[in-house]
C-alpha cells in the first residue's frame, strides 16, 4: 500500500527543503571522507534554522546513514523533526530499510509515498534501491506507480523524487552507478507534461539541466561532495548544501542552493574511494 499525506498551504507557492545524502553515523567522532557527517549535518540545519523559512514540506532523499545503525536514524527523525513541516523520505543505495523504515514509523515520519500539497500540487516518492547494489532501477511497479498516480490526480501538477541520477553526471564513475534503466524513465517522463520537475540525491553533485516541459536537478550532500567531470573517484572542497524548492500555483518550478559559507568541514582530498 502507498500511503499518501495531505499538506494545506498557507500561501499559494509551496516550499520545499531538499536535503540528501546525509551519511549519519551513530558515533559522532566516524567520519566519511574525512568529514565528520554527524557534525556537518548539524550545521546544515542550524543554518537553514537561522534563515528562518517556512517550508511547507522536507523531501530527504535517502543515504541516510553510513553504518546502517538505528542510531543513525535515530537521529535523522530526531534533528528533522526540529521543524514543524512534515518530512517525506525514500531509500538509497547505503540504506538498510528494515532499520529506516523502523526507527522512522517509531519517530512519527511514516513512509508516505504521495503528497497532495496544497490544491495544485502532487510529489510523488519513487524508490530507486537495489538491495546489496550501488546503481539503481525503478521496477515496473514503481513506473506503473507513477503513471498510476498521475492519473488519479489528473489536475495536479506534479514533481517527482527519487535517490539515483536519470540524467548521467558525466563523472564517469559515478555514472556506472546510474539508475540503470534511466533512458526508460527519461522517456516515459518526456511523455508526461503534468509532471514539472524530477529531483534525485546520490551523486553529491549540484546539476539542473530543463527537459522538454520539467525542470531535473540534484541536490548536494551535508556532508562530502564529489569532483564534477571527474573520470575516476574524486572529492570536492565544496561545502555541505542543501536545496530550496518553490512550487508556483500556474506549474512553474524554482529552486536554489545553498551552501555552508563558513566550510568547516573539509574532506580528505586524497582518499580514491569510500
Amino acid at each position: 500500500m502507498n500511503s499518501h499525506l495531505i499538506v494545506p498551504l498557507k500561501k499559494s507557492v509551496g516550499k520545499i527543503l531538499h536535503i540528501t545524502d546525509t551519511h549519519l553515523f551513530a558515533d559522532d567522532e566516524n567520519t566519511l571522507l574525512g568529514v565528520k557527517t554527524n557534525a556537518s549535518f548539524a550545521a546544515v540545519i542550524d543554518n537553514i534554522k537561522k534563515r528562518a523559512e517556512h517550508f511547507d514540506l522536507i523531501v530527504a532523499t535517502g543515504d541516510f546513514v553510513q553504518d546502517g545503525s538505528q542510531a543513525a536514524y535515530l537521529r535523522f527523525a530526531q534533528t528533522i523533526k526540529q521543524f514543524m513541516a512534515p518530512c517525506v523520505w525514500l531509500a538509497g543505495n547505503h540504506d538498510i530499510h528494515e532499520n529506516m523504515q523502523y526507527i522512522f514509523k517509531q519517530q512519527g515520519l511514516p513512509e508516505n509515498k504521495i503528497v497532495l500539497l496544497g490544491e495544485k500540487w502532487l510529489i510523488i516518492m519513487l524508490n530507486s534501491q537495489v538491495v546489496g547494489e550501488t546503481y539503481g532501477e525503478l521496477s515496473k511497479q514503481q513506473l506503473a506507480f507513477l503513471t498510476t498516480s498521475l492519473q488519479k490526480y489528473p489536475d495536479r501538477f506534479a514533481i517527482v523524487f527519487l535517490h539515483h541520477h536519470p540524467l548521467m553526471s558525466n563523472c564517469d564513475w559515478l555514472d556506472k552507478h546510474s539508475l540503470i534503466n534511466h533512458v526508460e524513465f527519461i522517456n516515459l517522463i518526456n511523455q508526461l507534461p503534468q509532471i514539472k520537475g524530477v529531483g534525485w540525491g546520490h551523486i553529491h553533485q549540484i546539476t539542473q539541466q530543463r527537459l522538454p516541459h520539467c525542470l531535473a536537478f540534484s541536490t548536494p550532500s551535508t556532508c562530502v561532495q564529489f569532483k564534477p567531470l571527474s573520470r575516476d573517484f574524486s572529492v570536492a572542497n565544496d561545502a555541505p548544501g542543501w536545496r530550496i524548492i518553490e512550487l508556483k500555483p500556474e506549474g512553474h518550478v524554482d529552486t536554489a542552493v545553498y551552501n555552508l559559507e563558513n566550510n568547516l568541514f573539509e574532506p580528505d582530498l586524497t582518499q580514491n574511494g569510500y
